[in-house]
This record gives C-alpha cells, structure tokens and sequence, in this order.
C-alpha cells in the first residue's frame, strides 16, 4: 500500500476513535473534508470508499465502526421458548414518560441514513421520530395532525423539531409541512416549529464543506437568491454535535421533577411484572 494511502487511512483512524457508535461512510467523507484532508469532490469520495475497503480486508480499519443505515436487515420477532419471551416483557416494558409532563414534542428528519444516530436518543426519552425522505405525503401530515391534535387536547403544548439539509429542497420540504400542518383542518392547533438543522450559523461555525447547488432543483432560483450557490448536507455536521442538537430539543421541554415521578412508577410496575412472571412460573434460575 502507497504511503499516501496510509496516511489517509491514519486519517480515518482518527476520525472514527472520536466516535462510540459506528459512522458512515459518508460522514467520515465529510469529516475529512472538513479538515482539508481530502478535496469535496466525488471521485474523492469513491477512492476513500476503495481505500476503506481495502482497509478493512487488511484489518487496518475496525469492521464494527462503519455502517450502511440505508440497508438494514428486518425479521420478526421469535423466542426459544415462554421463560424466553417472559424476560424480553420485563425487560422491554416501560412506562410513557410523558404522561404528566406539559409538552408534547416529535423529532423530525429528512435524512434516512441518519435514522441510527438519532433514533438511540428519542427512544431514550420515548419520544417520536420520523424520517420524511422528501416532500411529506398527505396521509402522513393527517396523521401527524391528530397526534398534535390528541396531545393538544389533553392540554400539551405541542412542538415539532425539524432536522433537514440546507438545500432548496431541504428547506422547500420544511416549509411545506409547517405550511400544511398549520393550515389543516382550518388552522386551529397550535404547535410550535423549529427547523434545527442544518443552519447558516451552524454551517460557519463547523466550517462544514458545501456543495454546488444543483441547478435542476425546481427551488434553485428562491435559493440562490436568499442563500448563494452552495449547499450543505445534513450528514455533514458531526455526529456528536448532531446527538446534541437532539438532545438539547428534548431536554430544554422535559420536567426533571415530573420524569423522576414517574421513573418512580415505571420501578414499582416492573416489579409488579416480575412478581407475576414468578407466579406463572417464570422465575430466572
């Protein structure tokens, strides 16, 4: 291997010791760009995937530390047998957090290949998640409505936080479903809006690389006109900074006096089930 591909792959090295999750290859691309290590440019990208490769084979590079969110096995559920499925209950069981709290919020996100460094966090703090990927559909926005609706009605203050690209389609498919939203069902419910990421500020103060705006994109003349030709992709923010953006949404509305109210009844209900697990004959060895 060519001293200059090792250096990269020192590289790489050090981008993914920064991280206790497994990053994409795509992130790691943008990391790298980010410290001028390698040229935005795509024939960049598709030489550090080869390298990566090859890093990997050589067992330069750790396997378990790259990820492809976009393809994902699914199976259904099975278990040995009953004491099996018993334990995945006890452990699986949790009390909704919410209940007694005074808000209602959901996370919202265009990006797909970003669902496993969101998705650990808002099923932490059991809150709602969606991957739009692309313009929202009709039936989505009715269903997201009576999820607010619901939640307004039991007396929550209602908030949606957006997470999306800064392109002219990234901020086309925000304005829309805060549009259509707003304005279902005659424009009677209140929630709050936030689009979190990517931000112009954000963009600056990451020093996040950028893109030539696509001129194909039906929005690119609105874009162009507020923002310049460049754009920038959500995947390009760091992971951790990104973990962050999601925590601090949910953190900022969430009663740490009410939670630890109802950690108190989540504990005293596990053991409940614990007690009926031993009745039916299900105690652990």
């Amino acid at each position: 291997m060519q001293k200059k591909s090792l250096l990269l792959l020192g590289q790489v090295q050090e981008v993914i010791a920064q991280y206790d999750f497994p990053l994409t290859l795509r992130q790691i691309y943008y990391q790298l760009v980010s410290r001028q290590t390698i040229p935005n440019q795509q024939k960049y990208y598709k030489q550090l995937s080869r390298l990566c490769v090859i890093g990997r084979d050589e067992g330069i590079l750790p396997e378990g530390m790259f990820t492809d969110r976009l393809r994902q096995i699914e199976k259904s559920s099975s278990w040995l047998d009953l004491k099996d499925f018993m334990e995945t209950v006890k452990d699986s069981y949790r009390k909704d957090i919410w209940i007694n709290q005074d808000n209602y919020l959901e996370i919202w996100t265009e990006k797909d290949a970003l669902r496993e460094v969101i998705r650990p966090i808002t099923d932490k703090w059991d809150v709602g998640f969606l991957v739009v990927r692309g313009q929202v559909s009709r039936t989505a926005i009715y269903e997201a409505y009576s999820r607010f609706k619901h939640n307004s009605h039991r007396g929550k203050k209602c908030h949606l936080f957006y997470f999306g690209d800064f392109d002219p389609s990234g901020l086309a498919i925000y304005q829309s479903l805060v549009e259509r939203l707003q304005n279902f069902d005659g424009g009677v419910l209140p929630i709050n809006f936030k689009r979190v990421a990517l931000t112009i500020n954000q963009i600056k103060q990451y020093n996040l690389p950028q893109d030539p705006c696509k001129r194909s994109d039906p929005n690119y003349r609105r874009f162009v006109k507020e923002y310049g030709d460049n754009v920038v992709e959500l995947d390009a923010l760091p992971p951790d900074v990104l973990k962050n953006l999601v925590e601090g949404c949910i953190g900022n509305l969430l009663d740490k006096e009410k939670l630890a109210q109802m950690q108190k009844v989540e504990e005293a209900e596990r053991r409940q089930l614990e007690e009926w697990a031993e009745l039916m004959g299900y105690k652990d060895d």
